[in-house]
């Protein structure tokens, strides 16, 4: 599996001057597992599919801004749903655009977040109509046409309507995975709504997923199996139930402890061993030490109750399903 995502801005601008229409698709969670699931549907059928690899972290802070800005995560450093932003020196969460712990909105301009030029400028950019129009999207589609849509259905219309590049994102497989787990029928139901939907385009397609997504049943919460973590932490978690960030004050000795503790339960690395490349920006935002649940299991922390405890699917770690993804083309 040599094609990343971080390859995948340079196959849309290659493809995107064949073309004088591309409609681009990101299927938020539509990893390889669930390709191959569907593999006799006629869309994927008629695509000239490749397997792909997710960047670490599989998650989708880390991909929308690598497709956004052109930039692989090592350089644009969103590594994750919550990350450390210096800028205003806590833990956000940078697609919502307001810190990791509350709502209150960040006190900095979204170029100051998202400081590059956007890929999307002189494109039309295709969203939910719930997340349409947001602060991390006026810089991250600066220069294109913002279009919300309420169902998927209208969103493709308007895809094949519509000269020039396209950008559609969908996000209601992740949402229906995270509720009920990947194994449901409702994650299938969800999937084949998308795959139906897009079947009815017939002009030049990409379509693309940024990671895939595991069933979990198993929370570990780490301050129990070593209460005296809470005294290293120097902020609060970072990254997400999958693929947990601590930033600490002696991060080897995090490591050693929480890895004994744990056992089989979960990875522990130094987080920077975990990429290929650390630039300067994601150097300044990344954690120390990463912990990675084995699959069906998640971590936490009780001193930072998260909503994903409740979640029966997840993503952001390293294995296949939730790393491999893929991407089709129809010329």
């Amino acid at each position: 599996m040599s094609l990343g995502f971080a390859d995948l801005p340079a196959r849309i601008d290659a493809l995107a001057a064949e073309h004088d229409q591309l409609g681009v698709v990101l299927l938020d969670a539509f990893g390889w597992a669930f390709v191959q699931r569907h593999a006799d549907h006629p869309l994927l059928h008629r695509l000239e599919i490749e397997p792909m690899r997710s960047q670490f972290p599989s998650t989708t802070t880390a991909h929308l801004t690598t497709l956004y800005s052109g930039l692989p995560v090592g350089e644009h450093g969103l590594y994750e749903w919550r990350c450390f932003e210096p800028l205003v020196g806590d833990v956000v969460r940078p697609l919502r655009f307001a810190f990791a712990d509350r709502d209150e909105p960040l006190p900095i301009a979204p170029r100051a977040l998202f400081p590059w030029p956007s890929r999307c400028a002189g494109a039309t950019v295709l969203q939910p109509a719930a997340i349409a129009d947001t602060p991390y999207g006026s810089a991250a589609f600066a220069g294109a046409t913002v279009v919300g849509f309420e169902h998927l259905a209208d969103g493709v219309a308007q895809l094949r309507s519509t000269p020039g590049v396209s950008y559609l994102y969908w996000d209601a497989i992740d949402a229906t995975g995270h509720r009920e787990g990947p194994s449901s029928q409702a994650f299938v139901d969800a999937s084949l709504h998308a795959l139906d939907a897009l079947a009815a385009v017939d002009t030049p397609l990409l379509v693309t997923a940024d990671h895939g997504q595991l069933d979990v049943h198993t929370t570990d919460s780490l301050d129990l199996f070593w209460p005296e973590l809470t005294e290293h932490l120097t902020r609060p978690p970072a990254g997400s139930a999958r693929d947990l960030f601590l930033h600490v004050d002696e991060p080897e000795r995090v490591v050693e402890e929480l890895q004994r503790r744990l056992e089989h339960r979960a990875e522990v690395r130094l987080a920077h061993e975990l990429f290929t490349h650390v630039g300067p920006r994601l150097r300044e935002r990344l954690a120390d030490v990463c912990v990675l649940p084995a699959p069906g299991r998640m971590v936490g922390l009780t001193s930072a109750p998260s909503p994903e405890r409740r979640f029966k699917g997840h993503h952001g770690g390293l294995t296949a399903a939730e790393s491999e993804t893929w991407i089709g083309i129809q010329a």
